[in-house]
């Protein structure tokens, strides 16, 4: 096995993608004791980046013109090894650009994906993310199994989380995050049965629900909820998310990156999925956690939930009740 001292890795996006390259760098870290680490991404996931504790450096960009400038700044480092886990062609531009003295890729498995969607009928899988981000580094001659993610949440938010717990009197309380959102819209199991849920745990009056939310996603703001046992965090820096997450007992989440955030600081998701699949290779990987997916005749419909629904209604989420999934958070609390 080459002993590789500086060590390039490139995922651009997006904020679950990213946070599941978290045990490939422990893992490379771990296998090349005293290594450099530096990382490529986008700017809205620098800060995410910098927390873990094997990274030296962050490199960011936002469009191709900053992208390019970087890639020749990247070229005067002379890396030894390029971790490519986005392969498309922006990480391939930069394999060539940087000029790294090796680089390993990982297999997107497109056509693998795009086979369980059309041919959903079969009930097809492919392997988790995570193992084909791993794929990569056997090129490398490591061998070790995939762990989930780790991340170590900055001291100043940690700080900046309890306070508000302590200001809204939380602090006392069993906290359930409630993640509503995602990043494509068909894939956002209705906010109205969120609300029926936060409704339903805040009748018992230790809990308090941590609802995170952007304007993005079209939601009430406070889903119309007018308690004071509940703290909704709008738009919010992902740090201090992850910060409140970590607080949490357990989170209730769409197919998002906030499931693999809070997996991330620690916390079992409820994860719910409709027009995307545990099979497509994106469950959460966090033992304690569990999907509730009612696997329809036509699901997945699209790998990532970027495609409108094609059925007279959305089967996949008709037979997924605010009911059963307050019960299964209740049940997944008594578990802890």
């Amino acid at each position: 096995m080459n002993r590789f001292q500086k060590i390039l890795i490139f995922r651009q996006s997006s904020l679950g993608d990213v946070v599941l390259t978290f045990p490939v760098v422990a893992c490379l870290a771990e296998t090349f004791s005293g290594c450099r680490i530096d990382f490529v991404t986008k700017a809205a996931f620098v800060e995410l980046v910098q927390s873990h504790p094997a990274v030296r450096t962050v490199y960011a960009f936002n469009d191709n013109r900053d992208f390019y400038r970087l890639a020749w700044v990247l070229k005067r480092e002379r890396y030894d090894l390029l971790v490519d886990l986005q392969n498309n062609i922006r990480s391939r531009l930069l394999g060539i650009l940087a000029s790294p003295a090796k680089l390993v890729r990982y297999p997107k498995r497109r056509a693998s994906r795009e086979m369980v969607v059309r041919r959903a009928q079969l009930k097809l899988s492919v392997d988790h993310t995570v193992s084909a981000y791993f794929s990569a580094l056997r090129k490398i001659g490591v061998e070790k199994n995939p762990a989930p993610s780790f991340l170590t949440v900055p001291q100043k938010a940690q700080e900046f989380a309890d306070d508000l717990l302590g200001k809204h009197d939380m602090s006392s309380k069993t906290l359930i995050a409630i993640c509503p959102g995602a990043r494509h819209y068909e894939k956002r199991w209705p906010p109205e049965n969120f609300r029926n849920v936060a409704l339903t745990l805040m009748e018992r009056g230790d809990i308090g629900v941590i609802l995170i939310t952007s304007a993005f996603d079209d939601i009430p703001v406070r889903m119309g909820i007018d308690s004071p046992s509940l703290i909704e965090l709008r738009d919010d820096a992902i740090i201090n998310i992850a910060a409140f997450l970590s607080r949490c007992r357990i989170a209730a989440c769409n197919d998002s990156g906030l499931m693999h955030l809070a997996n991330a600081v620690g916390v079992p998701v409820l994860a719910i999925f409709g027009p995307t699949n545990p099979r497509l290779g994106f469950a959460p990987i966090l033992p304690g956690s569990q999907v509730i997916c009612d696997d329809v005749f036509c699901s997945p419909c699209s790998v990532h939930g970027e495609k409108p629904c094609r059925q007279p209604r959305k089967y996949c989420f008709d037979n997924i009740t605010s009911l059963c999934v307050s019960a299964q958070l209740m049940t997944m609390l008594g578990q802890r």
